[in-house]
């Protein structure tokens, strides 16, 4: 289940890693609607092979810093244990082009739901 997020939480993550991340929060210090949406996109088309890891590092490479943020910032517990199990992550930060194993395959499908469950958590949320 998707948490509320501490705001103070996801801005120092994202800040840690690099301050220019911060341009992905919208104006309540969230990761945008709009963000999230293009996360879910590239998980969605690594997960059936439309793009390899390697290239989606050379077209954005911030997904690899932002969908881990997603991922501790709202939803953490059994994401987080499939986020550590996939190996694409680690990889293709460090230039490798690597294919897709089954543990990948689960953090990706288990994010895409997560993802796609955002806008109606925020919508939830803000009323």
């Amino acid at each position: 289940m998707m948490e509320v997020v501490d705001n103070d939480f996801l801005v120092t993550y994202l800040d840690t890693i690099d301050e220019r991340l911060l341009e992905y929060l919208d104006d309540e210090e969230n990761l945008s609607v709009d963000t999230v949406k293009r996360l879910q996109r590239y998980a969605l088309a690594l997960f059936d092979d439309s793009i390899s890891p390697a290239q989606l590092m050379e077209d954005w490479p911030d997904w690899y810093s932002l969908a881990p943020a997603f991922v501790a910032a709202y939803c953490p517990g059994e994401l987080e244990a499939l986020k550590h199990n996939a190996d694409f992550l680690f990889l293709a930060e460090e230039g490798e082009d690597v294919a897709l194993t089954g543990a990948d395959r689960a953090y990706l499908e288990a994010l895409g739901l997560q993802l796609d469950m955002y806008p109606e958590m925020r919508s939830t949320t803000e009323e």
